[in-house]
């Protein structure tokens, strides 16, 4: 979902169900993604995900097993 600040509280009345996706990654497992930025930020790369934004705007995953 969209950016909204670093702060938990920033996403506590988020409707998940209703939010647009604004970016795509890939769990590799272990707390990791692998995702891609622009070249300025570094590119692709494996980044963790708990205690990050991400982890708050995180709406779905599945699996591809």
């Amino acid at each position: 979902m969209s950016y909204r600040g670093a702060s938990s509280s920033a996403y506590g009345d988020a409707a998940k169900s209703h939010a647009a996706i604004t970016h795509v990654a890939i769990y590799l497992g272990d707390g990791k993604l692998l995702q891609t930025y622009s070249k300025d930020s570094g590119g692709v790369r494996i980044d963790t995900i708990e205690g990050t934004t991400w982890e708050k705007r995180f709406l779905f995953g599945g699996s591809a097993l």
